[in-house]
């Protein structure tokens, strides 16, 4: 009768076991920046997990495939609408493709500073363009985080003014807006997969390309490029994607942890940035990259040349309303932030800081 009761009892723990582990939630998150621990979005997407894993229980855990191993953003985005993928943080690049109004985040110059891009990013303007691509997609934004501001990069010339960029091949996102803008300022736009591009710049298939300090940096395009201009072109965001179906398959409790954890990320993908911007740029022009930072009027040249033609092809395919609600809403998140800029930037690397430590355990 005890050997029964034992038997029993083991049964029931292993079938409970096995109910536990058959009610875990793995999500598949695609990214295609590198796979290194000082990356700010491994940092962002460790706080992430830790802080989905702890909120839920351990019932959601999150597995980020870095360095494009789940495809090219492209593919990327299309596997989450699929539901082949669960979620991503990817560049706004391809959403055009999907949902023309994300278009709104190619203006040239539309953010001048990285506290207003941050008000931008959570401005009910934003929460309403992440409805509309919801609605039109099955593809939910959780929340945009700062990916930073995008400059050129070129080998073989030093880029200065929009006049050293003439008939340059230019890698741009396949993206119409920035294709338009590179256009305006003279040069060849030529879209290649972001997992592609080192060996691209490296055979000289084109000769420079745009991105963020911190992609420049850490995935060592300064190895292939040797001139950097400082042009700020556009204020990138990276976009937390799920699945619309998985999304709702989750209880309210778990959605609100993974909205909870998304605002983390942003912070912790801001507070890095702004960390490490400084000590990159420092690093590439101790390697002997030439890095240039325009006078007023060199960046006056630049906004003039590629805004009417980003502008003109955005108004064309999203209509002028949208345009007009994308800088009303930077414009109100810049006098939002007006003199705390510095104070901003300081507290939001403190907390970045921080939540990397406790997400670690260091």
């Amino acid at each position: 009768m005890k050997k029964s009761l034992a038997a029993l009892l083991s049964l029931a723990m292993l079938l409970t076991g096995a109910a536990a582990a058959e009610a875990k939630i793995t999500l598949k998150v695609a990214n295609s920046g590198p796979d290194t621990p000082e990356n700010r979005t491994v940092c962002a997407a460790d706080v992430y997990t830790d802080m989905v894993r702890k909120a839920t229980n351990g019932e959601v855990e999150l597995v980020f495939y870095h360095a494009s191993k789940l495809g090219g953003e492209a593919e990327a985005l299309e596997g989450i609408q699929m539901g082949t993928i669960d979620m991503g943080t990817l560049t706004s690049g391809p959403a055009a493709n999907f949902v023309p109004q994300t278009m709104i985040f190619d203006i040239p110059y539309l953010i001048t500073n990285s506290p207003a891009g941050w008000e931008f990013l959570k401005s009910d303007f934003v929460k309403k363009l992440s409805d509309e691509f919801c609605k039109r997609t099955g593809v939910r934004i959780l929340a945009v985080a700062e990916h930073g501001f995008r400059h050129f990069t070129a080998k073989g010339v030093e880029l200065k003014t929009p006049a050293d960029m003439k008939d340059l091949k230019i890698r741009v996102m396949e993206n119409p807006a920035h294709m338009a803008m590179t256009r305006g300022l003279g040069a060849s736009p030529t879209p290649i997969s972001y997992s592609e591009l080192y060996m691209a710049l490296q055979q000289g298939v084109v000769d420079g390309m745009e991105c963020p300090i911190a992609n420049i940096h850490d995935s060592k395009f300064y190895e292939v490029q040797d001139s950097l201009v400082l042009d700020g072109h556009l204020y990138g965001p990276l976009v937390i994607f799920i699945n619309e179906d998985k999304f709702q398959s989750l209880t309210p409790a778990q959605q609100e942890a993974l909205y909870k954890g998304a605002e983390a990320f942003c912070i912790v993908h801001a507070g890095i940035t702004a960390a490490s911007d400084a000590a990159a740029l420092k690093d590439m022009a101790d390697k002997g990259m030439k890095i240039h930072q325009p006078t007023a009027d060199e960046q006056k040249m630049f906004r003039d040349a590629a805004q009417p033609a980003a502008l003109k092809i955005i108004a064309e395919r999203i209509g002028q309303e949208w345009v007009d609600g994308a800088v009303k809403a930077a414009q109100e998140a810049e006098a939002k932030v007006a003199g705390k800029e510095q104070q901003l930037m300081d507290e939001c690397i403190r907390e970045a800081q921080e939540m990397v430590k406790i997400a670690r355990g260091n």
